[in-house]
Order: C-alpha cells, then sequence, then structure tokens
C-alpha cells in the first residue's frame, strides 16, 4: 500500500506494530514472570558479600581499543591493548597498526585487538616483569572469535595472517595459565548471544559434568519449551530474562554451564573446547549483571574467584562492575582525535610516496558525488 504523505505511512506501519509486535512482546514477558517465579530458586545461588582484604589480592585486568579509517582502497586500522595491575609501574600498553582492504577491515580489527589483550599479558607473565597474579580479568568473551572466520580466509589472505597469530597467541595463552594454575576470567558486560540459554536447553538432553544444576527435573516443562529452538524467548536477548531474574538481587549468581556447546564452531584455543563454563553474576541490586567464562579446569575455585570479583565490583568507581577492568577500559579507550592524527602521519608518509596517486588510494570511501 502507496500513502500520500510520509506522515500517515509511519502512523500506519506504528499501528501495526503496535497491535502484532508489541503484543508478541506482552507475552513473552508475562511467560517471563511465571518461569522466573517457578524456577528462579533453581537458576541461582548466592555469592560472598565483599570483603576490603581481597582488594589487596594481585588482580591483573586487560582491555582493548580500536579505531580505523575507511578509504576507497584501504582501512587504516589501529588497536591498542592495555594491561593494569596494582602497581602501576607495571602497567603496559601494547599498540598494532595496520593498513588493510575495507572489506572485512572492522572484523580484522576486532581479531588484532584481541590477540594484543592476549599477547600482552602473555609478555608479561614470560618475561616475570609481573607476578603470580591471583586473577587475570579479561574483557568481553573467551569464546570470540569462533573458527567460523575459516569462511573467509581463503579469499582474504591478511584475514588468515591475523586469525592464525590470533590462534597462536590464544593457545600459547591458556597453555601457560593452565600449567601454572592462574585463574582466568572473561567478564562481558552487554552480552546479547544467547549462550545461557541454549545451554541450559542442550544440558537437559545431554548434561556435562562441568554443569553445576544439581537437577534437570526440577526446572519447570515450560522454561525449556520457551527456550527451545522454536520457543517464544528465541525472539529476544537473554539479557532480559536474566535482569528480571535477578531484578530484586545483590550478591547473587546464576549456576554455571558449559557453554561452548552454545557455539557453532569450536574456538581457537584448543585445550578449552568443551571446556568453558558462564554464569551471570550481580554485586549491586541496582546495576544489570554482568557474564562471566572460565576455564572449567578453575571450577573448584568459583567461591575464591567470585568473592574477588565481589569485593572489586562493589568497591568500584563504577558499582557492580570489577574496578580493575573499568580502569583499563578507561586508560585504553582510544581518543578519536588522538587516532586521526596517527592517521594523518601514515597519509603525510604515504603522499610523498605515491605522490599524484595518493588520491586513489585515500579518497574518502562515502560520498555523494562521482
Amino acid at each position: 500500500m502507496v500513502f500520500e504523505t510520509e506522515i500517515e505511512g509511519f502512523i500506519t506501519a506504528i499501528q501495526r506494530e503496535r497491535f502484532v509486535e508489541i503484543e508478541n512482546l506482552r507475552k513473552i514477558f508475562k511467560e517471563m514472570k511465571k518461569d522466573i517465579a517457578t524456577n528462579k530458586e533453581d537458576l541461582t545461588c548466592d555469592i560472598d558479600r565483599p570483603d576490603k582484604e581481597c582488594l589487596k589480592s594481585n588482580v591483573v585486568a586487560v582491555d582493548g581499543s580500536s579505531y580505523q579509517e575507511q578509504y576507497d582502497s584501504i582501512s587504516i586500522n589501529i588497536a591498542t591493548a592495555y594491561i593494569y595491575s596494582n602497581n602501576e609501574g607495571k602497567e603496559k600498553y601494547l599498540p598494532n597498526i595496520k593498513i588493510v582492504p575495507p572489506y572485512y577491515a572492522s572484523l580484522i580489527n576486532s581479531v588484532d585487538m584481541k590477540t594484543l589483550e592476549y599477547k600482552i599479558v602473555l609478555d608479561l607473565l614470560k618475561d616475570g616483569i609481573i607476578e603470580r597474579p591471583d586473577l587475570i580479568l579479561l574483557d568481553g568473551s573467551m569464546c570470540f572469535p569462533d573458527e567460523a572466520l575459516s569462511y573467509h580466509l581463503e579469499n582474504v589472505p591478511l584475514m588468515r595472517k591475523s586469525y592464525e597469530e590470533h590462534k597462536s597467541t590464544v593457545n600459547e595463552f591458556y597453555e601457560l595459565i593452565l600449567k601454572k594454575d592462574i585463574p582466568t576470567v572473561a567478564i562481558s558486560k552487554d552480552p546479547t548471544a544467547n549462550r545461557y540459554f541454549v545451554s541450559l536447553y542442550k544440558s537437559t538432553r545431554s548434561p556435562s559434568p562441568n554443569d553445576e544444576i544439581d537437577s534437570w527435573g526440577s526446572l519447570g516443562s515450560n522454561l525449556m519449551k520457551n527456550i527451545g529452538k522454536k520457543g517464544m524467548y528465541n525472539f529476544i536477548s537473554e539479557n532480559s530474562f536474566i535482569k528480571k531474574l535477578m531484578r530484586d538481587d545483590s550478591f547473587k549468581r546464576t549456576k554455571y554451564l558449559e557453554i561452548t556447546r552454545a557455539l557453532r564452531n569450536e574456538i581457537p584455543a584448543e585445550m578449552l573446547r568443551g571446556e568453558i563454563c558462564g554464569f551471570y553474576m550481580k554485586t549491586v541490586r541496582e546495576q544489570r549483571p554482568f557474564f562471566v567464562e572460565i576455564p572449567s579446569k578453575f571450577m573448584g575455585r568459583v567461591d575464591e574467584i567470585t568473592r574477588i570479583l565481589s569485593a572489586f565490583s562493589y568497591y568500584s568507581l563504577r558499582p557492580g562492575y570489577p574496578f580493575p577492568l573499568y580502569a583499563a577500559h578507561k586508560k585504553v579507550e582510544l581518543k578519536k582525535k588522538y587516532c586521526r592524527n596517527i592517521a594523518t602521519i601514515l597519509r603525510n608518509i604515504a603522499s610523498k610516496e605515491f605522490k599524484g596517486d595518493y588520491t586513489l588510494i585515500f579518497e574518502e570511501k562515502f560520498h555523494d558525488r562521482l
């Protein structure tokens, strides 16, 4: 149907959404209330309240940041990683600058940034610059990237190079921390993948020894139906369910599940395939839960780990989120002006080398005329 005016068309579209999709959402959240009331006790458990003594723990946090400028022919990728520790003299940066084709540039940059995060802490541990930590905090997910990236490798040589470098670094990193028995966790403050839901659903059919839930029969069949492949919760992120599940709580976590079963492809860290557990955790009632991933080797120390996270999350400049990661994020945050200056230096060097051909390479990617 074609409308005479733009506003008339939008009013019709809004009404259609109101009576179809919004009604579906209303049904979903009604179901959530029932499922949460039935299953909360079986899905959650308490964690220790914050102990200031834990703030003396030797916690190392790693975060990365990336920036890119895209042109018609190339993309300038800039990535960096920063390691934060209690000893400011041991805080270090690790930068990376790469010129790549504009296609897949964002994905290459993301992989390079994750590689830097692993590499910086790996090098400092191997060189003995940082003492054996009580806990290593990584930002993001241990499960990124998975081997789905290999679908693009043949057509993009630079992607292959970035991925192979990442695979080598991440395997060396986890081999070291597992051998030295250094607890390591990865934290996602805004997870969007429904890994917990999918793992929960698959566990009812094939439980893992790395699952914490005692009795799958205690979980309501309605919940299992709703998180199944055709369940209504697939329409939204599991974040909504988890936030509602833990809305009135503090010092609480969900029970952990083995989460790599929720992936479609294997992860680069070979020794962690089928060996990563995940759970949501919350310390401050007014804040949202964050997602924690831990190699299953350290699950026997989950109370010790959550005790440290509880203290560093509660006594934080951003209450509810571990301070070391918050500090690392603020330190590593790449300012656009700073990165533009770096890109300008590269362009100035190129202008002398390419002379008249400079504009062919560095012409803006997006323009409104031919």
